[in-house]
């Protein structure tokens, strides 16, 4: 009879530990999912470079179809782009990596920058734009639409 309860206990003792195990981990794993969620630097730097890609896009769209609407639209995708890249010194987990990658979408921004500009309006052109709108749209088919 002892021999049987203490089986018993002993079984019971060992299927506690391995449930009690498994729980450590499960809350372990949580643990580290609200860190990630918590996370600061990594989303925002992702975010930023997403916001670049948008801006080439917009850029590219533009070269195709001289909406002058995608231009501004790069360019406001371009300033987000910064705007969440400069967020980054705000983050509690910060590295040099972050900062790294930072520098890397300023310098980028940078040169898509100077391509925004060299096709916006120079004032020469805008002294065209002063004709009769149906002239200025015989004159420049592709650019109002």
């Amino acid at each position: 009879m002892r021999y049987v309860l203490f089986l018993v206990f002993s079984v019971l003792l060992i299927g506690s530990c391995n449930f009690t195990q498994s729980g450590q981990a499960e809350q372990q794993r949580l643990e580290a999912q609200q860190i990630a969620i918590l996370a600061c630097a990594e989303p925002r730097l992702m975010a930023s470079f997403e916001f670049h890609k948008n801006a080439k896009d917009f850029l590219s769209s533009y070269y195709k179809t001289r909406k002058e609407s995608e231009l501004f639209f790069s360019w406001y995708a371009m300033e987000d782009s910064v705007h969440m890249a400069k967020s980054v010194r705000a983050c509690w987990d910060k590295r040099n990596k972050h900062f790294l990658a930072a520098k890397n979408v300023f310098q980028k921004n940078r040169v898509l920058e100077r391509l925004i500009v060299q096709n916006m309006r120079q004032y020469s052109q805008s002294q065209l734009s002063e004709l009769y709108l149906e002239d200025y749209h015989n004159l420049f088919v592709r650019d109002i639409q």
